[in-house]
Order: C-alpha cells, then structure tokens, then sequence
C-alpha cells in the first residue's frame, strides 16, 4: 500500500456517475444532435451549470434561474435557441434521470476493495442537499460512505474549489474528480494529492493535477499502484 495513504475522497457529479446519460434523455425530445455535438453541448453545459452555480450561491440568481439559464445558455453557445417551456421540460427529465442513477461495476470493485482494504472513503459535492443526497441514495453510497463523511456543499455553506470544504474531512488525502477548477484546483490548494478523471477530454493544463486518467478502468488500474490492488 502507498505509505500513508489511508484516505480517499471522490466527487460525486460526473465522478461516480456520469451525468450526460440523463442529460442525453433530456434533451433529446427537445432537439436531437450528434453523438460528438452532444459531448460538445454538454461540456457547454458543465461550464454554464459552474457559472451560474456561484451567481446562485452568491444570491444573484434563484435556483430554478439557475437551472433554465444554464441549459439555454450552453445551447445558445452552439446556435441552438430553445424556449423557457422547453428549458422548464428539460429539467424535469433531467432530474428525474438523475434519481435513476446508478454505479458501474468497476466503481463498486473499487469502492469494495477500498474498503476491505480499510481505506478511509469520504465524499464532496457542491450542489442543493437535497437534491445531491437523492443522488448519492440512488447510487447506495451509504454502503461504503459513512454519513459524517460526506459533505454537500449547500449543507456547509462552503463550496469547492474553497479549501475549507476539504478540510472538513481532513487535513489531508488523496482526491478524485472531474472538474479542473473545482476538484483539481481546490484539492491543491487545500494540500491534497489529486487524480484528475478527464473523461471529457477538457483542455486546461494538467500541471496542477498529480495524475490524469481518461476512464474509470484507468482509474482503477492508477489506483492498484497506490494499493497494491
């Protein structure tokens, strides 16, 4: 085992799940597009959803602005114009994709070796406490998480890349997630060893991050260095 790593922290939203598949659901009867366009919208997407995050957080808009802003606005970033109604709609199906979640079977052998392993495992998400407890339900996390040990954002009143959120649940460990600003950055900044998971192939320098893996087999396969897996 790497000596002194007995601690590993994930994000949740497009870490232990992937997100464009409800996303794909959604929009679809909304306006359907390409395999690749739709990888290309929905990285639109994931910048608009950070952006608009904050300006919630930071009480400039309301939550449900929030969510008709975003998927307007990375459509538009692509030449498509929707209608509110149709944002409106959107969303529903969103959300009710993301309460049908659930984990790959190479997360849950990596999250049960982890844990027969006696590796400490917490979680982090920025997002509504209700709605992201849904999601980690759905997913059964509290198998592997104990309560204490995750940590939403809405709920603390601190959000990633803040490196206070880390800190509360340790000094120190290593992370995983997906974003660059918010998990690779924010990681760093509070002293941990980060694994970016770049599974979008997002274009920021990848300096700040200690390792880079494109997919969960990547993942594990980095992950059976660090534990002798």
């Amino acid at each position: 085992m790497r000596e002194g790593l007995k601690h590993i922290c994930f994000d949740l939203d497009d870490t232990l799940y992937e997100q464009i598949a409800p996303f794909k659901e959604a929009l679809y009867p909304i306006h359907k597009v390409s395999k690749e366009k739709l990888r290309e919208i929905y990285k639109s997407f994931r910048i608009r959803s950070n952006e608009l995050f904050f300006r919630h957080q930071n009480k400039e808009i309301s939550f449900e602005a929030m969510q008709i802003g975003r998927i307007q606005q990375a459509l538009n970033d692509h030449g498509i114009l929707i209608r509110e109604e149709e944002a409106v709609g959107f969303q529903a199906a969103y959300q009710k994709g993301q309460y049908e979640i659930s984990l790959s079977d190479t997360l849950v052998e990596i999250l049960n070796y982890l844990k027969s392993r006696d590796v400490r495992i917490s979680l982090i998400t920025n997002g509504p406490y209700e709605h992201q407890l849904k999601k980690i339900r759905s997913l059964g996390l509290e198998k592997w998480i104990e309560e204490k040990d995750m940590i939403i954002s809405s709920a603390v009143g601190i959000s990633k890349p803040d490196e206070r959120i880390f800190h509360m649940v340790g000094e120190s460990g290593l992370y995983v997630g997906d974003s660059y600003e918010n998990d690779v950055i924010g990681a760093k900044k509070a002293g941990w060893e980060v694994i970016w998971l770049n599974k979008y192939g997002q274009q920021e320098s990848d300096q700040y991050a200690d390792f880079t893996v494109r997919d969960e087999r990547e993942l594990q396969s980095l992950l059976q260095n660090f534990f002798d897996f």
